[in-house]
């Protein structure tokens, strides 16, 4: 008779029982293969509703009933679960989020912020808004720009950057070569050039109208306009009007000089 001895389902020969086992040896066979499923399976006291498909899932699954456990209770979706695929962050590194309170908002905050720690560490120690102290160190008292101009207020030492820029850079200007520039106080600067003849008057009119007077103004020769001997040249202007005034050149042979003027006023 083939009867084989064996513990568990992988102990029995699925050869046997021989076909010319007596039927007497039958119930040998199926107590050895009830023994054997008991052994296999010590724990089942119920059904197992799992598919062949559903129980391969665990083929080669090597982690612990403790690794397993951590899984109780986890609710999360496994669209939830995939957000973990192909995170590289160390044990370390996860752990600096544990026990933080912060909320998704307060999360999203620092989304697209691109300061430095160095940048970051700027405001280390502020304890209020930096807005309104910046706002209490250079807000001025509310002062008229005609008062400023006047110089009639009582707080002359307040200066704006308006302030400022009316200072700099004054009032109506021209750049050109033949120019001017007025300044916030009335002081009038104009330059310019013209080319004058030999021993006559030759009339300019100023860049700009004098408002009241043109108070001094200087020639000097800058280049020989055509043929001439510029040996002891002098140049006058005179004849100073708050529209005009006249250029004259003395001792030169003959052709014509080019003659630069400036001229202060108000």
């Amino acid at each position: 008779m083939a009867l084989e001895t064996g513990t568990y389902i992988d102990d029995l020969v699925a050869t046997n029982p021989a076909a010319t086992d007596a039927l007497s040896a039958a119930d040998d066979h199926i107590r050895l293969i009830k023994s054997t499923i008991k052994a296999t399976f010590p724990n089942i006291t119920g059904p197992v509703t799992g598919t062949q498909l559903e129980l391969n899932l665990i083929d080669g699954v090597t982690a612990t009933t403790a690794e397993l456990n951590i899984l109780d209770g986890v609710t999360a979706t496994a669209a939830e679960l995939n957000i973990l695929d192909d995170v590289t962050a160390t044990t370390a590194e996860l752990n600096l989020l544990d026990g933080v309170t912060a909320t998704t908002a307060d999360l999203n905050i620092i989304d697209g912020v691109t300061a430095t720690t160095a940048e970051l560490n700027y405001v280390d120690g502020v304890t209020s808004n930096i807005q309104t102290q910046l706002d209490a160190k250079v807000s001025p008292p509310a002062q008229a720009a005609s008062v400023w101009a006047t110089g009639t207020s009582t707080v002359e030492s307040t200066i704006t950057a308006a302030k400022l820029k009316t200072e700099v850079e004054g009032g109506a200007k021209s750049l050109a070569s033949n120019g001017y520039q007025v300044f916030p106080s009335g002081l009038v600067l104009q330059w310019g050039s013209a080319t004058c003849g030999r021993d006559n008057d030759t009339s300019i009119n100023w860049p700009f109208t004098f408002p009241n007077a043109c108070l001094q103004a200087t020639a000097t020769y800058g280049a020989i306009a055509s043929t001439a001997s510029t040996d002891d040249a002098m140049c006058a202007i005179h004849t100073l009007t708050t529209t005009t005034a006249k250029l004259h050149v003395g001792a030169i042979q003959n052709g014509s000089l080019l003659v630069r003027f400036f001229a202060i006023g108000h």
